[in-house]
């Protein structure tokens, strides 16, 4: 006598009526809304359904599902022997028929707690993606906002240069010739916002015969005489320039030791000394 368990009884079932439909697996396992594997797990008598699963078979192929929960007393050898000898004392039963029963079941149930995933309703699926909408809006304007705070603090605060150069720019003399005395005065600044405040201000002459590398400092301006002005007074007589040509410059420092040399470039002049009277 033939003995069928729900999982051999479901697996023709299924069999018989996905072909009789002219359906594939793959067919089947998207309308009861199951994986692949699973639906094959099922037809070829693997595993069981869970409840949930069973009940979308059901759905899919109707009644017809129905027979592998019938019970069929001739084809159960272990109820027949209960019923033929109307004992419930299993003891007579052969240990292996009755371990294989048992087995059987427990595979059952364990193939329906691995087979079953709770799914989620569309309306939970649908707030799960607004709420990931609205996390990444969000993300999207810090960044944002990190950017445009990047941007002003750089179009406010530009990056300053590693070397830091005080500025200059020349005010006299402004002619060709003179006497003298040279009335020396130029502009001298922080070149930048926040830079050392300027030390003092050396203006510069050599003259032929001299080594033009050596520069002579003709008088020094430690404090501006008004507005970022420094000036000074260098007598040539008593330098010992002799008459003719010569150079002059200024040099600037601030108070941390940093200098700029020539900001204003050098300029010629004619020196005549003055007749004494």
């Amino acid at each position: 006598m033939e003995y069928l368990t729900k999982k051999e009884k479901l697996s023709r079932v299924l069999i018989r009526e996905r072909e009789r439909r002219g359906l594939s697996q793959q067919d089947v396992a998207n309308a009861v809304e199951a994986s692949l594997r699973n639906y094959q797990r099922w037809e070829s008598g693997e595993t069981f359904p869970h409840p949930y699963s069973l009940q979308k078979l059901q759905g899919f192929f109707g009644e017809c599902i129905q027979e592998v929960m019938i019970f069929d007393v001739q084809e159960h050898p272990l109820q027949d022997r209960l019923l033929a000898g109307d004992q419930e004392d299993t003891g007579e039963v052969p240990p292996q028929e009755r371990q294989d029963y048992q087995s059987s079941e427990a595979d059952e149930g364990n193939a329906e707690k691995a087979n079953y995933r709770p799914r989620m309703s569309p309306t939970s699926q649908s707030k799960i993606k607004h709420k990931l909408l609205i996390l990444s809006t969000i993300l999207l304007i810090l960044i944002l906002v990190v950017i445009g705070i990047g941007l002003l603090m750089h179009i406010t605060n530009p990056p300053r240069p590693t070397t830091i150069k005080p500025g200059g720019a020349w005010i006299s003399p402004g002619g060709k010739t003179i006497g003298d005395v040279i009335p020396f005065a130029a502009y001298a600044y922080p070149t930048h916002s926040g830079d050392p405040a300027i030390d003092h201000v050396n203006f510069t002459i050599y003259w032929q015969g001299e080594d033009p590398r050596q520069w002579i400092i003709a008088c020094v301006a430690h404090k501006p005489i008004r507005n970022d002005i420094f000036a000074c007074n260098a007598n040539l007589r008593k330098l010992g320039a002799p008459a003719g040509k010569i150079i002059i410059s200024f040099d600037v420092y601030d108070r941390q030791g940093n200098k700029n040399l020539a900001p204003n470039g050098e300029h010629t002049l004619f020196y005549s000394p003055t007749t004494s009277s």
